[in-house]
């Protein structure tokens, strides 16, 4: 980095810091003065903001999608009740899910049935079995 942009970028810095009442284009004038490329800082802002904004939505999206996915293999787990989630479990044991999640509940859940385990943990199975359906 050149001396000349660090010493821009510091008179930019204590330039916003500054608590003055600056128009726009006094604002613009100062800062090119002072060497910087307004045009280019702003445009290059404009694309940090507008890919951090693109991050963001996606990891929502990406959230939302696995909450989906969720509700549409088991329905919503949240809302089941032990003997529901008995029940599901048993049923993907018995390979109603197919094949893949039958193999995945018993590489889960090996030596236990489910009468064996608390509420909190079969639903944590489901979760775990729902997950490797996705892959």
């Amino acid at each position: 980095m050149s001396k000349d942009y660090k010493k821009a970028v510091r008179n930019m810095e204590a330039l916003l810091t500054e608590d003055t009442h600056l128009s726009v284009g006094d604002l613009r004038k100062e800062l090119a003065d002072d060497g910087v490329d307004v045009d280019a800082f702003l445009t290059r802002f404009e694309g940090v903001v507008r890919k951090g904004i693109q991050h963001q939505m996606k990891k929502l999206a990406e959230q939302e999608q696995a909450k989906l996915s969720l509700k549409q293999i088991f329905g919503d787990l949240r809302k089941k009740s032990k003997i529901e989630l008995e029940q599901l479990f048993e049923n993907v044991r018995q390979g109603l899910f197919g094949e893949h999640l039958k193999q995945a509940a018993g590489a889960r859940c090996r030596n236990k049935t489910g009468s064996e385990v608390s509420e909190t943990e079969l639903r944590s199975w489901l979760e775990d079995i729902s997950a490797a359906s996705e892959k």
